[in-house]
């Protein structure tokens, strides 16, 4: 495998660096699926992402997966108590990295400045990495919150550029989302997806200059 020849690394948050799928594990004796109430949540809570960029307006992360939550709780006719509820939020201030994800970061930061690049909120980020113990491995924290749009909007991923001081054409964007894959390639970024469940690339391209099953991979890649 060819290394990949950049100047610093951004990743994506949820999904990439940190599990989605641990907010099922709050979700246990709400709903009677907690997999498929996790899984619808996410979906809305990415949905209104993109029509509020669309429509140019803005709320903050935390606000949309709260309103995602109202929506899952409807469609699926679960009651929540107000007890329940905090519950359930919290679990994205309290992710759990991907195993292999700690060591990893560990030694690429040795070699490369490494940064978050995601649309949750500073409050989100600040709590997940701290819970997660990544916090030190992370020179920036960069949030949507500071241009009010969401990825795959171009004004978001420009931000890392500024921030990290490289161009942008020397940043890896590393993501496990393919909505964020194609964002990131078609602003300009050299792009890793971590494929996890091995789905197929997007029909729509542009394609990404790396894919791996896991953040192992990406390690040999980048060494």
């Amino acid at each position: 495998m060819a290394r990949l020849r950049v100047k610093g690394i951004a990743f994506d948050m949820y999904g990439t660096v940190v599990d989605v799928g641990a907010v099922a594990v709050a979700c246990k004796g709400i709903a009677p699926d907690p997999t498929a109430f996790a899984a619808l949540w996410r979906t809305k809570q990415l949905e209104y992402t993109f029509l509020l960029s669309l429509m140019g307006k803005y709320r903050n992360f935390w606000t949309v997966s709260d309103q995602a939550l109202e929506f899952t709780t409807r469609r699926l006719g679960v009651e929540v108590s107000p007890e329940q509820r905090p519950r359930l939020m919290n679990a994205w201030l309290e992710p759990r990295p991907y195993p292999e994800v700690p060591a990893v970061l560990a030694r690429l930061k040795e070699r490369y400045p490494l940064a978050i690049l995601s649309n949750g909120s500073p409050k989100m980020l600040r709590a997940g990495l701290a819970h997660s113990g990544l916090k030190a491995d992370f020179r920036w924290v960069i949030s949507a919150d500071a241009v009010k749009l969401y990825k795959p909007a171009p004004k978001v991923y420009a931000q890392a550029p500024k921030q990290m001081n490289l161009k942008k054409a020397d940043i890896l964007f590393v993501s496990s989302n393919s909505f964020d894959v194609l964002g990131a390639k078609s602003f300009g970024f050299r792009v890793c997806w971590i494929n996890r469940a091995g789905l197929p690339l997007d029909a729509l391209g542009p394609r990404p200059d790396l894919v791996v099953a896991s953040f192992e991979t990406l390690r040999t890649a980048m060494e």
